[in-house]
């Protein structure tokens, strides 16, 4: 029987990504680490080399031109998880990861504004002197949820 109150699931994308490569590799993790689906917003995605495993046509992939037309798609239910450097962001070690979320990213160059980062529910971060490549970033916050911790 489906129990809406137990399942989970997890979306994951980028806002204005810099570099096309980051997508494809991002991308990848994406499939491998169990994301149900994938997003950009603004830049289009195009075919990538670096997504080997070509999960744009494993799981579902969605364009948004602006972040308004993002949130307005979100998920019923679902809790908007904003990925940045802020002193607001819980860190990531102690983090609960909500059962029914979709993670955002920025831009390495520029990161999430400061409007979006008011619309997110969660604000999350890890230890890091500085920024890392968007696609690395992605890949560990997937990897913790998938670690054996409480969900909110």
């Amino acid at each position: 029987m489906n129990d809406n109150f137990i399942n989970e699931y997890f979306g994951i994308g980028i806002q204005n990504g810099k570099t096309p490569e980051n997508l494809g590799v991002l991308w990848r993790s994406a499939q491998n680490l169990g994301a149900t689906f994938i997003f950009t917003i603004g830049n289009r995605y195009a075919k990538q080399a670096s997504d080997t495993h070509d999960a744009v046509k494993a799981i579902p992939y969605f364009h948004y031109d602006t972040f308004e037309a993002f949130f307005e798609n979100l998920p019923k239910g679902a809790r908007l998880v904003g990925v940045e450097l802020d002193e607001k962001a819980s860190d990531l070690e102690t983090f609960e990861h909500p059962r029914r979320c979709v993670y955002l990213l920025g831009a390495e160059d520029h990161g999430l504004s400061k409007k979006v980062m008011a619309k997110c529910h969660h604000l999350v971060k890890f230890k890091s002197e500085k920024s890392l490549n968007v696609a690395v970033a992605g890949t560990i916050i997937m990897y913790d949820r998938n670690l054996s911790k409480p969900r909110s």
